[in-house]
């Protein structure tokens, strides 16, 4: 395991569940609206719930995907959302309309991929080896070729219209504009999950073979973090850019990537869940972390001052997906059972 800072504890609460919906299969993915007013619901079904935040009551819901939902996003500053799935489709929809307002062809049989720009500009998908480009009204912008072997990852750059993907063996960064990437970081590996610092800084993905791997975007080193017990998928970056929570177990490592970076540096561990870490978010604005594993349990950390959680909560399944609502005060949390709560989490 890497190495352990030590912290103090702190007493740890059982947190209450505002309310409790239910979907017809496991949550695959969720997304709040801007203003925090509804929660968007993709299940492995294909079928997309519109929840009321407020009371878990449901709005509408939505065929969605053939064959099953992979991904929803919601527009940064819009009422639309997007969702991709297994039929090879991407669609955009409004939670006041009966059916969606457009449907994009994807590329291939399966958009695993799908993410908004933070401007609201563009859409993002991948789909196999296909990496295409949107505007807002659905439109296609690009397409990109480039890729040798099927899509791990895309991210954007939080302050910018730049953007990553990473397949097997290479990550490139883009511009929308460009044809061609703007730079190509090359790393013998299979990558599973892919994401930027909120400051711009460092690009980093969690791989296959229980390592994580930190690109500094301007000088383009990089340096590798191992010692995870299983596969590491589960990554989060807090609001500073400072931290940066991962999985690869039943422990959280965060490294502190301040100064110099985490180079030669002891991570801090958080060790309370007793099955994988599934899921990681840390706020958007706040310092806390909220944690699910394999086992159902939901946790609530802040880990610049305890070792210990702040609160708890279960679900009945495995945690499929967590996210903080845009003010930080709730924090959604769904299952591989099909079930969605809200927790009132923030401080």
């Amino acid at each position: 395991m890497p190495g352990v800072m030590s912290l103090k504890g702190a007493a740890t609460k059982h947190t209450p569940q505002l309310w409790r919906a239910s979907t017809d299969s496991c949550v695959v993915s969720a997304a709040w609206s801007p203003d925090g007013h509804r929660l968007a619901v993709a299940s492995i079904s294909g079928s997309i719930q519109v929840l009321d935040a407020s009371s878990g009551s449901l709005e509408r819901t939505f065929q969605g995907h053939s064959f099953g939902a992979t991904m929803v996003d919601w527009h940064p500053a819009g009422e639309q959302f997007a969702t991709a799935g297994q039929d090879g489709k991407v669609r955009l929809w409004s939670p006041r309309s009966d059916t969606a307002l457009k449907e994009l062809d994807g590329g291939s049989d399966w958009v695993e991929h799908l993410a908004w720009s933070p401007s609201g500009t563009y859409l993002l998908s991948a789909a196999g080896r296909k990496l295409r480009l949107w505007n807002a009204e659905g439109q296609l912008v690009r397409e990109w070729l480039h890729h040798p072997n099927t899509i791990a990852g895309v991210a954007w750059n939080p302050r910018t219209d730049e953007f990553a993907s990473a397949c097997y063996g290479q990550v490139y960064i883009w511009r929308p504009e460009t044809e061609n990437p703007m730079r190509t970081f090359l790393w013998k590996g299979s990558m599973l999950s892919l994401v930027w610092s909120r400051d711009g800084r460092y690009l980093c993905h969690g791989n296959q073979d229980s390592t994580v791997h930190f690109w500094i975007v301007k000088s383009g080193e990089d340096l590798q973090m191992w010692g995870y017990p299983t596969k590491v998928r589960e990554l989060s970056w807090d609001r500073r850019s400072r931290y940066l929570a991962t999985g690869g177990g039943p422990q959280i490592t965060v490294w502190d990537c301040s100064g110099r970076g985490p180079a030669n540096t002891k991570p801090t561990v958080l060790g309370h869940h007793e099955v994988p870490v599934s899921q990681l978010a840390y706020q958007q604005n706040g310092a806390l972390l909220a944690s699910g594993c394999q086992g159902g349990e939901i946790a609530v950390w802040n880990p610049g001052k305890h070792r210990t959680p702040l609160r708890i909560s279960r679900l009945p399944g495995p945690i499929s997906h967590l996210s903080w609502s845009p003010d930080d005060e709730h924090l959604a949390a769904a299952s591989e059972d099909g079930s969605i709560v809200l927790l009132r989490a923030g401080v």
